[in-house]
């Protein structure tokens, strides 16, 4: 992983070296270290990060109290509940942004329904991001107008999604479920991952069938891989 400076680093030294205000995660490296460059050269952050993955994305967190993260759409949909998870725990002023221009109306269920303060557009310049940014690390959220068409922003600072559908009919917990399940995990993994019993996954997985009209386990994997919600 590189820093905005681009000076390569060791795994060794990955954790002494978070100092930023911000940190810029994307699954491609190359658009995470260009968009922290320009941050930094706009003003407003004097130090931006950038990581790839889940897992650096969570150890930046673990290390660092962040003003804002931005996540990119790929990246958001794999890492937004372990994220949020690990945010509810420790950093409670730390705000997250997702950039929502190919994100299906599934995926922006998920993201909305985790609760993020600010949906950024690509389409966006580089100063304007920036100034959202700066805008969300101040705990203003903030909409894209080119996200408007799909996603209202209400007045409470709440996003909602204009097409939600009946995802919106799936509790916090049954979103984990479902993501769970989704990625081929047994009954039994599912209920050690989320601390919960069998019997309650078994229940929660029934109600999502019937929300989702699957009609089994391998039904609802292939709902999830079609909605954009994991990977096949």
């Amino acid at each position: 992983m590189q820093t905005v400076s681009d000076r390569s680093m060791s795994s060794s030294e990955f954790v002494a070296d978070l100092t930023g205000d911000a940190v810029i995660a994307d699954s491609n490296r190359l658009n995470a270290e260009s968009i922290a460059w320009c941050l930094k050269s706009y003003g407003g952050f004097r130090n931006v990060m950038s990581v790839a993955t889940p897992s650096e994305l969570l150890q930046a967190i673990r290390a660092q109290r962040p003003r804002v993260v931005l996540v990119g759409e790929r990246l958001a949909v794999k890492a937004l509940r372990d994220l949020f998870s690990e945010l509810a725990v420790r950093l409670g002023e730390t705000r997250i942004a997702v950039f929502g221009d190919s994100l299906t109306d599934r995926q922006l269920d998920l993201v909305v329904n985790n609760r993020v303060s600010g949906l950024l557009s690509r389409e966006d310049s580089m100063r304007r991001i920036s100034e959202q940014l700066t805008q969300i690390s101040g705990g203003q959220p903030v909409l894209s107008e080119h996200l408007a068409t799909r996603v209202q922003l209400m007045r409470d600072g709440q996003f909602r999604c204009v097409a939600s559908g009946h995802m919106q009919k799936l509790t916090d917990r049954q979103w984990d479920v479902l993501l769970k399940i989704a990625e081929g995990r047994r009954v039994s993994e599912v209920a050690e991952a989320l601390a919960i019993s069998e019997k309650a996954v078994e229940s929660h997985k029934y109600r999502i069938m019937r929300v989702v009209g699957a009609t089994d386990r391998v039904d609802l994997c292939r709902w999830a891989i079609r909605e954009g919600l994991i990977e096949a």
